[in-house]
């Protein structure tokens, strides 16, 4: 209770302050609006919390402090806030416009981030599946329980996993190029090539960080987990429906206003994501819960799933948060019941021991 008092307590200051002064202001209505959007970013945070601790338990202890503290806050806030107008610099051109844009001209910036939204789909979709690739490959070659079975079992000890895992992201993405219309399967290709660029890229700087020493080598290995799992939050805020956060407190008339009141609550989400992140490493949770990592690695392969088929069938954008919080549900539950199974045991044997000395204290005397 202690531990979970520390993690809610600043989210909940930052909440406080902030809603007292919208509602000064702005007008009361606005900060309801600001506490609403606050209460979405902290579900998704809890949601997102197991894969990032995930993540974190891969780095060694100085990666993973940085990581859990400064690194996480700012590297969330920054990708959320800043990849949609990225994404419509794309094709634009102009990155300083396209951000000028997001937060003076919402209806054009909306309207230009549906038009680019395919194509970051398509990169987003092969790089979230790469990712989740890793687990349902073991291309670790970890020793682990499955938690789907016998065909998840299978699947972590095929051979040559990498390839697997590869030939797996290039199969959909040739099975969605085929789906989507004629003039768009070029675009989709081109897009899906880049993802998987971009994972090896990440790979490769984080394999090189990891194989000496040095600042420098520790803060490019914590940049590429930031930047992943950043990444992952903004596709499923962002392109499944191609809503930008920044134009989704439409209560406030001024634009610009409306951007910082969505900056805020994205702040104190990701505040409330590194403290219940590093509340996770710090309890071992993912070690005694044994099925949460699995579930984590499920969203990812989930929200892979969503996004090419977000390119053939519209997917509304909450549709990829909530499964997923509800496959993270799914495996806590299914992690409670062996740990349940385990105390049991663990009583039985105690009271036979007991019984066992009672026993042989009656036959002494």
């Amino acid at each position: 209770m202690r531990a979970l008092r520390q993690i809610v307590i600043v989210p909940a200051l930052l909440t406080a302050v902030a809603a007292v002064v919208a509602g000064v202001a702005l007008g009361p209505q606005v900060a309801l609006a600001l506490v609403l959007l606050v209460t979405l970013e902290i579900a998704m945070a809890a949601d997102s919390s197991v894969p990032m601790a995930g993540v974190a338990s891969r780095i060694d202890s100085r990666a993973r402090q940085l990581f859990l503290s400064l690194g996480l806050v700012i590297g969330v806030v920054t990708v959320r806030l800043l990849l949609p107008p990225l994404a419509v610099a794309t094709d634009e051109g102009d990155a300083g416009g396209a951000m000028v844009e997001a937060v003076v001209e919402p209806s054009e910036f909306a309207a230009d981030l549906l038009e680019v939204r395919p194509a970051i789909a398509a990169f987003g979709a092969v790089f979230v599946w790469l990712v989740f690739a890793e687990y349902l490959f073991n291309t670790d070659r970890l020793t682990r329980r499955p938690w789907m079975g016998a065909a998840e079992a299978s699947l972590a000890r095929v051979q040559h996993p990498w390839a697997w895992s590869w030939a797996t992201a290039a199969a959909g993405a040739l099975l969605v190029a085929a789906l989507v219309e004629p003039a768009d399967r070029l675009h989709v290709l081109a897009w899906s090539a880049v993802g998987g660029l971009a994972y090896a890229l990440s790979k490769g700087v984080s394999k090189w960080a990891r194989g000496g020493t040095g600042a420098f080598r520790l803060h490019a290995h914590a940049s590429t987990v930031i930047v992943e799992r950043a990444l992952v939050i903004f596709l499923v805020f962002e392109i499944p429906d191609g809503v930008s956060t920044l134009q989704s407190v439409t209560i406030v008339p001024v634009p610009a206003v409306q951007a910082m009141v969505a900056g805020t609550a994205v702040l104190i989400g990701a505040v409330f994501l590194a403290g219940l992140t590093s509340g996770v490493v710090s309890a071992d949770g993912l070690s005694k819960l044994r099925h949460l990592k699995a579930g984590a690695a499920y969203v990812l392969g989930l929200l892979s799933v969503l996004l090419w088929t977000s390119l053939v069938v519209p997917i509304p954008g909450a549709v990829a948060a909530w499964v997923g919080s509800a496959v993270i549900l799914a495996a806590f539950v299914s992690s409670l019941r062996p740990r349940a199974r385990l105390r049991a045991k663990r009583v039985r044997r105690a009271g036979q021991r007991q019984g066992v000395e009672a026993r042989s204290r009656a036959e002494v005397r």
